[in-house]
């Protein structure tokens, strides 16, 4: 393989072309999924001074969502899904967390105090930051970690399904290479992923849907309450399209709490 970017360019733009041709359906679908979360966000943004504080953080982290599947779109579409990976689990998380905060007060309590700490911290970053402070921050962040929220919204069944399989699976994507491989454009021959492991970018597309109708769903049950019935409506069927093109999966959704959601159906059954 010659030396300099612009050799790298032409394989990105080789996979971006081909693997448009070869996954037309799922490339379409995933750009109709993003266009349609990002108007979604920009609904509920219009009518941003009616949330109220909880909501509007809410709001912050689905719009982040919207960006980092975007981003991961992206990466896959030029052969590198293990970074898109790391965006995928991202949002896998951040959805977790969002129905956390939603339903559990004591949690958003607590993101609320270690959100305000990691700010005096960045603030102070070249002195003033004690040693002190630095522990309550590590304490808070181990009270509260991502396996705490997990518990807090679903059974512990539930759990472990999602940390043995797709949540496991996206941690694996993103360190392919680690673990002795490399799926990503260039491997290690100098070629690209849609000729070598064209099934990757395939199923990564598949993942990245099966987010974006877990993140639509999320957003229902955080605003169903701030939004037109036409626009519920067209997010359920949206998200019924989705779900008609890839296989069943566990969905998202709580498995507890189902007096807070008003979108308690699992996926695929909507």
């Amino acid at each position: 393989m010659e030396d300099g970017y612009g050799a790298l360019e032409r394989l990105y733009s080789h996979v971006h072309e081909r693997s448009g041709k070869l996954f037309a359906g799922e490339c379409g679908l995933i750009e109709r999924a993003l266009s349609f979360s990002f108007a979604s966000y920009f609904t509920l943004a219009s009518g941003a001074r009616k949330l109220d504080a909880k909501s509007q953080h809410l709001a912050a982290l689905f719009y982040r969502n919207c960006v980092y599947l975007s981003a991961a779109y992206q990466m896959v579409r030029r052969g590198m899904p293990d970074p898109a990976g790391n965006n995928m689990r991202t949002v896998f998380e951040t959805v977790v967390w969002q129905y956390c905060y939603l339903c559990d007060d004591a949690m958003y309590a607590a993101s609320r105090e270690i959100g305000a700490l990691e700010g005096e911290k960045f603030r102070t970053l070249a002195g003033g930051w004690s040693n002190t402070k630095e522990r309550a921050l590590e304490n808070l962040r181990r009270k509260y970690s991502f396996q705490k929220a997990m518990k807090a919204v679903y059974s512990a069944g539930t759990a472990r399904k999602f940390f043995a399989n797709p949540y496991w699976v996206l941690c694996q994507k993103a360190h392919t290479s680690i673990f002795g491989a490399n799926y990503n454009t260039p491997n290690m021959e100098g070629t690209t992923t849609v000729e070598k492991r064209p099934e990757e970018l395939r199923g990564t597309m598949r993942a990245l849907l099966f987010l974006c109708a877990e993140n639509l769903t999320c957003y229902l049950n955080c605003f169903a309450a701030h939004l037109p019935q036409e626009r519920i409506a067209r997010i359920l069927a949206f998200n019924n399209d989705i779900n008609r093109q890839i296989p069943p999966a566990q969905g998202l959704v709580p498995d507890t709490h189902a007096d807070r959601l008003q979108f308690t159906l699992r996926f695929r059954e909507l």
